[in-house]
């Protein structure tokens, strides 16, 4: 039987699970958390898990809920027979919960995440959770606002606001360039975010008096009068034509063609803020790096012709023969070459190879004859392994990435 090798997991969920239902796991290289049962925790060593973020086990008699809980007086009313729950995730209790009301003994709660809770029932909050760490956030006003994936602050929204509104962000926040921070700051209460914020440089001191921590995310800060790039530039004669004297901030490889001309490039950018990578034609190299704000910015030029690899691309010999002109190489991604690719053929048809990625090769020579076309090497180069697969030999199935699994 073919068993299956799986990549990542975010949550593997083992409270129901046998040494049959396992069988036909090979091995996990990551898991962020790992819930099980005192009777199944042996299991936890057998499925042969490269990394565990961490393990949290499910008291006997609980049910699992994963994700957002909101407790509310009509929730808490409703139950009628004792409920315990693990909770991995969120629970927000309500403004109309009620002290004695917690104090009932038909609720036990353990969670693995935060509690939000109005700061007049914080100190009670230990009646319902009554078994392990609990992380407790008090808030002011209304209860706090999830939003995951990416999120736009904007003016329609914060209108849309009756009260001070505490906003918790896991995933992206993004600041509109028109937020009316005035109307901000008197709408948001308190942000949290999880993951990373992208905001303008003038609303800075707005967004931090608005949080407590920076320490669960990642502030990218776009210079005063900046226009944000989020998309990759690839410029040519016709497309530069949009921009007029413009300051643009992009953290993606900005890609110049040859037929760009110096007056187009002046006339289109007075500003670049970017700690990537901008490929251009030697005849505006002096006109680049005057528009560059930062000295990290990677200049990369070639004299006649590039080839751009991001992704991941297999050449042959043939396909470096059809090149007219000898090229520059600027590997981002994965380029593999062939086996039949020869070492006088790159020799003429590639000028110079700029490495920030990885090239894949069949053999030491190509190894060693590529060293010498490296102009700039920031990755690897690295001999293909002949016998991790062998021909007609079958793999085992692989998944890479899931979010939540249950066996």
């Amino acid at each position: 039987m073919t068993k299956q090798r799986i990549g990542n997991i975010g949550l593997l969920n083992l409270t129901n699970a046998t040494e049959e239902s396992i069988q036909g796991i090979e091995g996990i290289d990551n898991v962020g958390l790992v819930l099980y049962k005192k009777e199944n925790a042996h299991l936890i060593s057998a499925l042969n898990i490269g990394n565990i973020g961490k393990t949290a086990i499910v008291p006997e008699g609980y049910s699992f809920f994963n994700g957002i809980l909101n407790i509310d007086k009509a929730y808490i009313e409703s139950i009628k027979e004792p409920v315990k729950l693990f909770i991995n995730g969120i629970a927000i209790i309500d403004n109309d919960v009620q002290v004695e009301q917690i104090k009932k003994e038909l609720l036990q709660f353990t969670i693995n995440g935060i509690v939000y809770s109005p700061a007049h029932l914080s100190g009670s909050v230990s009646n319902l959770f009554g078994e392990g760490d609990i992380n407790v956030t008090a808030y002011q006003g209304e209860a706090p606002r999830i939003e995951n994936g990416k999120f736009t602050l904007s003016n329609s929204f914060l209108q849309s606001l009756t009260g001070p509104q505490y906003l918790v962000v896991n995933g992206i926040l993004t600041f509109s360039s028109d937020l009316n921070m005035e109307m901000f700051n008197e709408k948001i209460s308190d942000i949290e975010v999880n993951g990373k914020i992208v905001i303008y440089e003038e609303q800075e001191p707005y967004l931090y008096r608005k949080m407590a921590s920076l320490t669960s995310s990642h502030v990218d800060v776009i210079p005063a009068g900046h226009d944000l790039i989020e998309s990759q530039l690839r410029l040519n004669s016709r497309s530069i034509r949009r921009f007029k004297h413009k300051r643009i901030m992009t953290k993606r490889p900005i890609v110049i063609d040859a037929d760009v001309s110096r007056e187009a490039l002046s006339n289109a950018f007075s500003k670049i803020h970017s700690p990537s990578m901008i490929i251009c034609h030697e005849n505006v190299e002096d006109i680049v790096y005057e528009l560059c704000s930062l000295l990290e910015t990677e200049v990369l030029v070639y004299e006649k012709s590039f080839i751009f690899i991001e992704n991941e691309e297999e050449w042959s010999n043939d396909q470096f023969l059809a090149l007219k002109e000898p090229a520059n190489f600027v590997v981002r991604g994965v380029l593999t070459l062939d086996e039949d690719v020869e070492l006088e053929v790159l020799q003429e048809k590639v000028a110079a190879i700029d490495l920030m990625g990885e090239i894949i090769v069949s053999n030491k020579k190509l190894k060693g004859s590529l060293q010498q076309l490296l102009r700039l090497n920031n990755g690897n180069i690295t001999e293909k392994d002949k016998s991790a697969v062998k021909e007609n030999e079958k793999e085992p199935a692989y998944l890479n990435n899931i979010g939540e699994l249950s066996l």
